[in-house]
């Protein structure tokens, strides 16, 4: 019974200690705001999680010593993960002014004024469902650009492919196009063709060749005595690419240019393309075929 109370006793006078010791903590100084308000935590990522975005922003009312029955100190609140919703990487960053450069891939591409029009002076290369190198062959992506299915290339889905798009195709159908640039229209390619015949014209040339000529590159074509070699007088660098069938079946490299336009056939699962041939020296005209086909892509820039 004696060592009870001795146990007892010595019992209280530990607590009696323990809360003469705990009456002399601090209360911690209170965080000063900025005028605004905002509390921002620095986080070991070197994030910065404002007051305004995080529900476990701590606000200046809640900094303080827990209770004094308790010595741990408050938690800072946990980083907030980055939002899969942020920004891509800007792939353009140092990309030449006056150059066009892809934001999706970083891909750039030379461009040329042809009287009022700014035209890609190189075939599309953005890889896309819907869309080939010919043959397979990566090489010939890098050299002639992708082939693309006309419904790929104004940005449709494939039910379109048998089916009519004219009250979608609106002017400046951006497509498969790099920002600010869009496919251009049957319209616009006949624009592209007046302005480079009366440039042409206006030459004081001893020999002025065809529209065609003009705008094929002076390599990469078959050679043919129907028609002289290209020129590329105004830097536009036509290449033949061929074209794939709608079986799946490449055709005609090295002598076949063929660009798709936003503008749709009379005949259901048609559209119409403009095409250079090797042994002509100019356009040989429009022509239409199944949407299906894969065929080159020149992108025009939108009206300034």
């Amino acid at each position: 019974m004696k060592n009870y109370r001795l146990i007892s006793a010595f019992s209280v006078a530990i607590l009696a200690t323990f809360f003469c010791a705990c009456s002399d903590v601090k209360e911690m100084p209170r965080p000063i705001l900025s005028s605004s308000s905002e509390l921002i935590i620095e986080t070991s990522s070197s994030e910065v999680i404002e007051s305004s975005s995080s529900s476990e922003v701590i606000e200046s009312s809640s900094v303080e010593l827990p209770p004094s029955s308790s010595s741990v100190a408050p938690k800072r609140p946990k980083p907030v993960p980055p939002s899969s919703s942020s920004a891509e990487p800007d792939r353009c960053a140092g990309a030449p002014s006056a150059a066009l450069c892809d934001k999706r891939d970083g891909r750039i591409y030379r461009t040329v004024r042809l009287g009022g029009q700014v035209w890609m002076a190189e075939n599309l290369k953005f890889q896309a469902p819907g869309s080939w190198c010919y043959e397979d062959k990566q090489e010939n992506c890098s050299t002639y650009g992708r082939l693309y299915k006309w419904t790929t290339a104004v940005g449709l889905d494939d039910s379109f492919l048998n089916k009519s798009a004219k009250d979608l195709l609106t002017t400046e159908i951006r497509g498969i196009c790099p920002e600010g640039w869009h496919v251009p229209t049957s319209a616009e390619m006949k624009t592209l063709y007046s302005s480079l015949r009366k440039k042409l014209k206006d030459l004081k040339d001893s020999v002025v060749e065809g529209v065609g000529t003009s705008l094929k590159k002076k390599d990469g074509w078959e050679e043919s005595d129907e028609a002289p070699p290209g020129t590329d007088r105004f830097g536009f660098g036509a290449v033949p690419g061929g074209y794939r069938n709608s079986n799946g079946v490449f055709n005609y490299l090295g002598q076949d240019c063929n660009f798709w336009v936003a503008t749709e056939a009379s005949e259901a699962g048609r559209a119409p393309y403009w095409n250079l041939y090797f042994a002509n020296e100019d356009f040989l005209g429009v022509y239409n075929n199944l949407k299906s086909t894969g065929y080159s892509l020149r992108c025009l820039k939108n009206a300034e």
